[in-house]
């Protein structure tokens, strides 16, 4: 029975938290624009990315730090003491979170199997001096994406292959291994995971600087920023949408406002200013690290109090 008390009120407070910071989060990230558009497009899709999953990571933080030891601490080991009714809605809730968070990414990889089953029938290898597999694909739509997670690839279709010219083209796959060094396709599976409702705006942001990002790792001065572009411009013509549902990354993912932003960025470029945004965390990291400690006592036996208010 205490074992069965600490699952559930671990359950119950990790629901509470994940809920109370996501739509923290989802309320106020908006704040934190005028802060992170001043980072490189790279600093500023990890920030974003941080922060879409900073509920995630706080409440498991809470539960394993405070939930747990305060319970294991402060709770009488033989003690018969039935749970109480909110204990076992939360802790239910907590559970069908979990089952619910692992079919929706569990699909979202079968989805993205299917597709990419269809897609690779066919296909020959391409030697483009990537240091990654590029798959020729037999198919007049031009597509041009990652697939894969563990083991990344790109595919590029015929079509892709000749409306691009090989300066174009280049440009297209250095884009893509930036997505796969910075390992995009898992994020997407991840966000599929800890999925919320109200983070679609956040989520879309993130997706946008991580496009950027990619851009800025693939061209090096004004001439290929025009390449890059024009090759954007070519593939938005003739590419069918990107089915949201698969967990890929194509050169044109999103909409038709954030390829203008992309192409506008593009044909003004200029060298990013390497200006990045841990140096903005590091010190808020640290002070809530420092009142932890110096709360920690306190904390446990507060802890402690609601988890009593729960079990009854």
């Amino acid at each position: 029975m205490f074992a069965l008390r600490l699952v559930s009120v671990a359950f119950s407070f990790y629901i509470l938290a994940y809920c109370g910071l996501s739509l923290g989060v989802s309320l106020s990230w908006r704040l934190t624009a005028k802060l992170w558009r001043s980072f490189t497009p790279s600093s500023a899709a990890d920030f974003l990315f941080g922060l879409r999953f900073l509920p995630l990571l706080g409440a498991l933080a809470i539960t394993a730090v405070y939930v747990v030891p305060s319970y294991l601490v402060l709770e009488p080991l033989h003690i018969d003491e039935p749970l109480g009714p909110m204990l076992l809605v939360l802790s239910g809730v907590a559970f069908a979170w979990l089952i619910g968070a692992t079919l929706r990414a569990a699909a979202a990889q079968r989805r993205t199997s299917r597709v990419l089953s269809k897609w690779v029938q066919g296909v020959r290898g391409a030697d483009h001096g990537a240091p990654f597999p590029v798959l020729m694909l037999p198919h007049q739509s031009p597509i041009l994406t990652v697939a894969g997670i563990c083991a990344p690839r790109v595919l590029v279709s015929e079509a892709a292959a000749t409306i691009l010219t090989r300066e174009e083209l280049d440009l297209a796959l250095r884009h893509e291994l930036a997505h796969i060094r910075h390992r995009d396709n898992l994020k997407k599976l991840l966000l599929r995971f800890a999925g919320f409702p109200a983070m679609a705006r956040l989520e879309s942001a993130w997706l946008e600087m991580s496009e950027l990002a990619a851009d800025d790792a693939a061209v090096s001065d004004s001439s290929e920023a025009l390449d890059l572009a024009s090759a954007l411009i070519k593939l938005s013509r003739f590419a069918p949408v990107q089915p949201h549902h698969t967990v890929t990354s194509a050169l044109f993912p999103g909409t038709t406002a954030s390829l203008t932003r992309r192409l506008t960025r593009l044909f003004n470029w200029a060298v990013p200013q390497n200006r990045k945004g841990t140096s903005y965390m590091l010190p808020s990291v640290a002070a809530i690290a420092l009142l932890a400690v110096l709360t920690y006592g306190p904390m446990l036996s507060g802890i402690h109090a609601l988890t009593e208010w729960l079990v009854r």
